[in-house]
């Protein structure tokens, strides 16, 4: 066992964490009890690691995109799935590319700028806390709402999509949605929220891709 303030080597550090996509100071604690936290001052300093938030840790040269960001989102933040704009996008909803992690969670509204880029937090009630999968990334998983749930957690929490025009505008693929969305699952899950002014807007909705 280390001796507080005792420092460890970097070498020892990267082998005992290297499949570890984000590590925290708990992990690191657990592998070298006693661990002195200013080797991870240093360690920043050198661009071996860098600090996302608080107490998580990453390595330098982790990816920056696709899944490794949703695993990330997931973690630095408890509990939370990723969805709206980011899930959205990755089912093909939406044309755009995302320039942030969006995701939901039962903690307060948050965002964290951070070397990985941003990630954006609304709060949704526990009770709405669900219809979310999971999604493997390396020997890990990451939470996401299912296609049904990222369209109603959006629709939910952008409260000024009220007319036709409104959902128009958003440009949403069609074809995809067509070929994606389990109109049965959607109204299931919009049962569950219980909002008079959701269902209003997910009527909206349902009446624009059935036109087209």
């Amino acid at each position: 066992m280390l001796k507080k303030g005792n420092k460890v080597d970097y070498q020892t550090f990267k082998t005992a964490f290297a499949d570890y996509p984000l590590f925290s100071t708990k992990d690191i604690e657990l592998s070298f009890p006693g661990f002195d936290r200013n080797n991870l001052l240093y360690w920043q300093e050198k661009n071996y690691i860098q600090k996302i938030r608080n107490a998580w840790y990453t390595f330098s040269a982790f990816p920056t995109e696709g899944d490794a960001l949703f695993f990330v989102a997931n973690q630095i933040y408890q509990p939370s799935y990723v969805s709206m704009e980011s899930a959205l996008s990755v089912y093909g909803f939406i044309p755009e590319g995302v320039f942030q992690i969006t995701a939901v969670s039962t903690l307060k509204t948050k965002q964290f700028r951070t070397p990985l880029g941003i990630f954006s937090y609304q709060h949704l009630k526990p009770a709405l806390f669900f219809g979310y999968r999971l999604e493997p990334y390396r020997r890990y998983f990451f939470k996401i709402a299912t296609p049904e749930k990222a369209v109603l957690d959006f629709l939910y929490l952008r409260p000024e999509l009220v007319t036709m025009e409104h959902i128009e505008g958003l440009r949403f693929n069609l074809p995809e949605i067509h070929r994606t969305l389990d109109v049965g699952v959607f109204n299931e899950f919009l049962d569950a929220f219980k909002n008079k002014a959701l269902s209003k807007r997910a009527a909206i909705f349902l009446q624009y891709i059935a036109n087209q």
